[in-house]
């Protein structure tokens, strides 16, 4: 009896391994958390907000990831390199290689938190290259990552902009507040998330400053505050109003400055064309300045000769003037002077 052929072994598909992602910077770091008690050697990689840290450099899936729209500062002290995120206690210090390239991160993190190439930072003109370039390339990702509006739905119209609103990061927005304590303590930026604006406050509590960051969506009716309750305005000044009144007042718009300059808008009577224009003011005439007189020489009167000094031009007596010695003598001192030289005089030639 023939055996029957067995069927042949399907063997089932491997998972492909998932695509490592590109990362703008990355290298080995030491790297010790809030919770770790020593520090642990570690692969990083950045890629746009994201600090993520892997076993080896070949792996794909990340050991950690940290969001870096939650940082807040981030310093160099001595060999560590220290990122402190929003929350108490969430402080990760990183330890690179080498001095450079511990400047290295902290150029490449501050450049994509502040979409910006810092200025202080003590690096070589190719290391300054590079930093620009991995920024155009941020740009370019997030530009196609957003999902294009549909052609066929309206847009909504927009929203006055309120005047606490700044183009400004997280950090200016936390420095902004800082130096103008007194004139408010919240203002309106642009979102970090894509989509909508971020407010950001500050306020003091027992001598501790509480920073706060709260996002605002955009929606095709309005925004929507992303708290535990969200709440749903339908403009930006609506936002403002909603974190006045929530915190009873506590929490004020930071308004910008008054304009230094005059505007108007002129109208065109030919063409009934508006036309906005700065008014310069007319330049104020020069203030003449007081003429000044000259000291005149006295000339001498044809009537009266010119007085000279007693010394002369150049130092000496002048001719027939009596030396002074001998204008304080009087008379009788003169006559005895004569008689006894007359005397002496006599003795010789008796002699």
């Amino acid at each position: 009896m023939a055996r029957p052929v067995p069927s042949p072994r399907r063997d089932r598909p491997r998972p492909r391994p998932r695509p490592r992602p590109q990362h703008s910077y990355e290298g080995f770091v030491e790297k010790r958390g809030p919770w770790d008690q020593v520090s642990r050697r570690v692969w990083a990689g950045l890629r746009g907000l994201t600090l993520a840290f892997y076993e080896q450099p070949r792996d794909c899936e990340p050991l950690e990831v940290l969001d870096l729209g939650e940082l807040v500062a981030v310093w160099a002290k001595g060999e560590d390199l220290i990122l402190q995120l929003r929350g108490q206690g969430q402080k990760v210090t990183l330890k690179a290689e080498s001095w450079e390239a511990q400047e290295m991160w902290r150029g490449f993190i501050l450049t994509m938190v502040e979409m910006k190439v810092p200025t202080d930072l003590a690096l070589l003109p190719g290391h300054l290259f590079q930093l620009s370039e991995a920024l155009r390339e941020e740009l370019d990702r997030r530009a196609t990552s957003r999902p294009p509006a549909s052609p066929s739905a309206p847009k909504p119209p927009l929203s006055p902009v309120p005047s606490c609103f700044f183009e400004v990061t997280r950090l200016e927005a936390e420095g902004l507040l800082e130096r103008s304590v007194g004139r408010g303590n919240m203002v309106l930026r642009p979102g970090g998330h894509g989509q909508g604006v971020s407010v950001t406050t500050r306020q003091e509590m027992n001598g501790t400053v509480l920073l706060r960051h709260y996002r605002v969506n955009r929606v095709d009716q309005g925004y929507i505050i992303d708290v535990e309750t969200q709440h749903r305005c339908s403009s930006l000044a609506e936002v403002v109003q909603y974190f006045v009144e929530s915190s009873k007042g506590s929490l004020q718009p930071l308004h910008q400055e008054y304009s230094s300059r005059l505007e108007f808008v002129e109208m065109d009577g030919e063409n009934a064309e508006e036309t906005h224009r700065v008014c310069v003011p007319p330049r104020p005439a020069p203030t003449p300045q007081p003429r000044r007189l000259r000291a005149l020489k006295p000339s001498p009167s044809p009537h009266r000769p010119a007085l000279q000094s007693p010394g002369g031009p150049k130092g000496r007596p002048p001719f027939g003037a009596i030396p002074e010695k001998q204008t304080n003598m009087n008379d009788q001192d003169m006559v005895d002077e004569l008689a006894k030289k007359l005397q002496l005089r006599r003795a010789l030639i008796e002699d």
